[in-house]
């Protein structure tokens, strides 16, 4: 297995560890590989003062949902955290990789939807939908975020000021991502999300759920009870365009500001320019250092920096670029952060590779109460 670990500490308060999780080569059968996967992790996590009780969210990419689906519930029976599976081949020929956030100290509730996550200070939400039974992606999408919106209500927030991100995974991202958009588009418009107000960070990348015939299934992060200006929205105009010149509406990333830290939720992330076009098409090299600079100009926008990256996901539409864009990665982030690479292509074509990450830093604001 490849264990890779990054983590955030204050001299007191809430600590943050990342986990990425990768076998090296497939084991005989998916059983005894996530079998052996999960008993690395778990092993792992003592030297690194972590356990099951600072466990927030697990996120598994496998390489046949459907079929594994069962198999990786038996495994994880009891396990209370916010788990996340998704129908992703990692790059490299194993079946499943693993993502992992702690946190702590924290006390945990968990509900089949929703996982709360309470600090001394805040309370988190995680939240998805462990079904979704109408037709098609715009239905499903509008069931998604309606869903949301109900969950949120019983919280006393709303999806426009409490909910900081959100991952859209997308059967056959290239047929069914215009009916996600749409939904998307006329949801936010219903609720005050707009180029006047804002939108919300977001991945939306192909993924498939375990049921055959869920199209889009939607996870996302929540925090109920937020000051107005702890949301900072970051754009880098220089380098990327608004996402609404050609029609979708996400934010290209988020920085939620405490009084002791700042978390940055940086979007899915293209070798675009600030006109909308991609840059570098067919050259997947060029892409990944153009995709690194916009990473970076939205995280300066933010006071913030590549060495601030604390775990990232990377979608290639080609797995067979996998070593050489893993390579750029190394050389700009460092051999050791978290990181799973992907099949998953992007929502447009002519995107070779995404990536999406997490950054944590000291850069708070006192005048909001810190994490812990």
């Amino acid at each position: 297995m490849i264990i890779k670990h990054s983590n955030f500490v204050t001299g007191s308060g809430v600590k943050e560890d990342f986990f990425s999780v990768v076998s090296r080569a497939p084991g005989a059968d998916f059983a005894s590989e996530i079998t052996g996967l999960l008993q690395q992790y778990d092993k792992a996590l003592s030297q690194y003062d972590c356990s099951e009780a600072s466990e927030v969210v697990l996120r598994f990419h496998l390489s046949d949902v459907t079929n594994q689906f069962a198999i990786l519930q038996k495994v994880l029976a009891g396990r209370q955290s916010f788990i996340s599976v998704i129908g992703q081949s990692p790059a490299k020929c194993c079946r499943v990789a693993l993502e992992a956030w702690h946190s702590s100290p924290v006390k945990k509730h968990f509900t089949p939807a929703t996982l709360q996550v309470k600090s001394a200070n805040y309370t988190a939400l995680w939240h998805h939908l462990p079904e979704n039974h109408a037709a098609g992606s715009f239905d499903q999408t509008a069931v998604e975020f309606e869903e949301l919106k109900n969950m949120l209500a019983n919280c006393n927030a709303n999806v426009k000021d409490h909910t900081v991100r959100t991952w859209l995974y997308c059967r056959d991202v290239d047929n069914n991502y215009a009916g996600l958009v749409k939904a998307r588009n006329q949801f936010f418009a219903a609720n005050d999300l707009t180029c006047n107000t804002h939108f919300i960070a977001s991945t939306g990348i192909e993924g498939q759920s375990a049921a055959v015939d869920r199209l889009v299934q939607m996870d996302s992060i929540n925090y109920p009870a937020l000051q107005p200006g702890q949301m900072q929205y970051l754009y880098a105009l220089d380098m990327l365009s608004p996402t609404a010149l050609y029609g979708v509406s996400f934010e290209r990333g988020t920085r939620l500001i405490f009084g002791d830290r700042s978390h940055y939720y940086i979007s899915g992330t293209a070798s675009i320019d600030r006109h909308g076009q991609v840059v570098h098409p067919g050259n997947v090299l060029l892409q990944t250092r153009r995709m690194l600079e916009n990473i970076q100009a939205l995280l300066n926008e933010g006071n913030a920096a590549l060495s601030d990256i604390k775990s990232a996901t990377l979608y290639l539409r080609d797995p067979a670029d996998a070593d050489a864009v893993e390579a750029i990665i190394a050389e700009k982030l460092g051999f050791d952060l978290p990181l799973v690479t992907l099949k998953a292509p992007v929502c447009r074509p002519a995107w070779l590779v995404e990536m999406e990450c997490i950054a944590v830093n000291n850069k708070g604001n006192e005048k909001f109460p810190p994490l812990a």
